[in-house]
């Protein structure tokens, strides 16, 4: 059921729905090549392209559900879609169906990097961890808010506080690493940090999302 629900809101997203997609699965591959092309050397260009996958992939992560949750959250009418049943009114469901689907989407990126550079596991664990922060972020946002629209524009806000200030509140907020070299002891303190964040976010997301029509 869920996944029916999930795949006609995905249809219903019309042409919103191949942005991420494009941007994954074409514009990130001819970014990275262009990169490559200017600097003259495969591995030289690595920092680079993940730095620049920083930029789009996290964000990108509730693209899907910005839109989707716009008429669960701000829709009128909006009662409705929460009063079928009591399992129907959490929607956690709905928002991990989105995100794994989405992580798909990055799996293949990732394999097609893997063919050009060795040990990228961590860097897509990364990636991945820092969309399940924005995920989690965001679903605890909208059912706190109210509103899909602030809460983006909340979340981008972090996004370019934490990637362009060179602050030692933005450096101890952001969850990116600006392209530096990844290694599994930034993996098992900081971004095991993080993702305790995103499920905390995830669990709040939920208890917001109960109340939201009990």
């Amino acid at each position: 059921m869920h996944i029916k629900s999930i795949y006609l809101s995905f249809k219903n997203l019309k042409g919103y729905y191949f942005i991420p997609v494009i941007v994954v699965l074409v514009f990130l591959p001819i970014l990275a090549i262009g990169i490559t092309y200017m600097v003259g050397d495969v591995e030289g260009s690595r920092i680079l392209v993940f730095r620049e996958i920083e930029k789009f992939i996290p964000l990108l992560s509730i693209w899907w559900i910005v839109f989707i949750f716009k008429e669960y959250v701000e829709g009128d009418g909006n009662e409705l879609l929460y009063c079928v049943g009591g399992s129907s009114k959490v929607k956690l469901t709905q928002v991990l169906l989105a995100f794994f689907w989405y992580v798909a989407h990055i799996g293949v990126l990732f394999l097609g990097y893997s063919i050009f550079w060795d040990n990228i596991f961590l860097e897509f664990l990364k990636i991945v961890i820092q969309c399940f922060f924005f995920t989690s972020s965001f679903y605890m946002l909208i059912y706190t808010l109210k509103s899909t629209t602030i809460s983006f524009m909340l979340l981008l806000v972090y996004k370019l506080f934490a990637l362009f200030t060179n602050s030692e509140i933005a450096n101890y907020i952001s969850v990116f690493e600006k392209g530096e070299h990844i290694n599994l002891s930034i993996i098992t303190t900081k971004y095991l940090i993080v993702l305790m964040a995103a499920f905390f976010f995830l669990i709040l997301g939920v208890r917001k999302n109960k109340r939201f029509y009990y």
